[in-house]
C-alpha cells in the first residue's frame, strides 16, 4: 500500500528533528529516500539544511510521468518553521561552473540553437553548442546537456518545454551560425510557447 501524502508528512515532522544543523548522513538520507518510495518510487529529493529556512526538494529526475505526484505531496507539505518545500528542482539559471569528472564548464559562456520539425513546428529541440562537444561525449554523455539545462530552467520547463537535446560543436562565431547565448534560453521558450500558442 502506498503511504499517503498526510502520512509521509507527518514521518517527516518527527524526522525534521533529528537532523543536525550540517551535512546529512547517509543513514537519514536513506531513511528518508526509503519513506519517500513508500509514497512513490519514482521520486527522490535534494535536502539542504545548512542554511535557513531548509530545503526540502522532491524531484521526479526528469520523469515527466511523476510530475503530478510531485505537485500532489508538496501540496500537501504542513507548515514548519524553518523549512521550504518544493516540487521539482527550480530554475537557478545559467551562471555557474558545470563540474563531473574531466568536464568543467562555464555555463554562462556556452550557446544554444533552437531546431523545430517541420511535421510538428510546436515541438521544441535545442542543440547545446560545447567547445569541444567530442571530448563531453568522450566524458560523459548528452545527460551533461540536460543536466545543465534542467538547472538553469528547472525541472519542469527542461522536460516539458525542450522535446529534443542533442550536443555539437560550438562554432567559432556562434551567432552568425544561428546559436544563442545559452543564458537567454528561458526568454526563446516563452517566446517560442508565445508564437505558437503552446500552453
Amino acid at each position: 500500500m502506498k503511504l499517503p501524502p498526510t502520512a509521509f508528512w507527518t514521518w517527516f515532522r518527527g524526522f525534521a528533528e533529528r537532523l543536525p544543523k550540517d551535512d546529512v548522513p547517509n543513514d537519514l538520507q536513506d531513511e528518508l529516500l526509503s519513506q519517500l518510495h513508500c509514497f512513490d518510487d519514482r521520486l527522490y529529493f535534494l535536502l539542504s539544511t545548512n542554511a535557513v529556512p531548509h530545503e526540502l526538494i522532491i524531484t521526479a529526475e526528469g520523469n515527466a510521468d511523476a510530475f503530478s505526484s510531485a505537485d500532489k505531496l508538496v501540496d500537501a507539505a504542513p507548515t514548519l518553521v524553518g523549512w521550504q518545500f518544493l516540487a521539482l528542482k527550480p530554475a537557478m539559471g545559467f551562471v555557474f561552473q558545470h563540474t563531473d569528472g574531466e568536464i568543467s564548464l562555464d555555463v554562462s559562456a556556452l550557446w544554444f540553437m533552437p531546431t523545430n520539425s517541420s511535421d510538428d513546428p510546436p515541438q521544441l529541440g535545442v542543440i547545446i553548442g560545447f567547445p569541444d562537444a567530442d571530448f563531453v561525449l568522450e566524458n560523459q554523455s548528452v545527460d551533461t546537456a540536460y543536466t545543465i539545462l534542467e538547472t538553469g530552467i528547472g525541472e519542469r520547463s527542461c522536460m516539458s518545454d525542450i522535446q529534443r537535446v542533442t550536443v555539437d560543436d560550438l562554432p567559432d562565431d556562434p551567432e552568425s551560425h544561428g546559436y544563442i547565448p545559452l543564458p537567454q534560453l528561458a526568454d526563446y521558450i516563452a517566446f517560442h510557447k508565445r508564437r505558437y500558442k503552446v500552453e
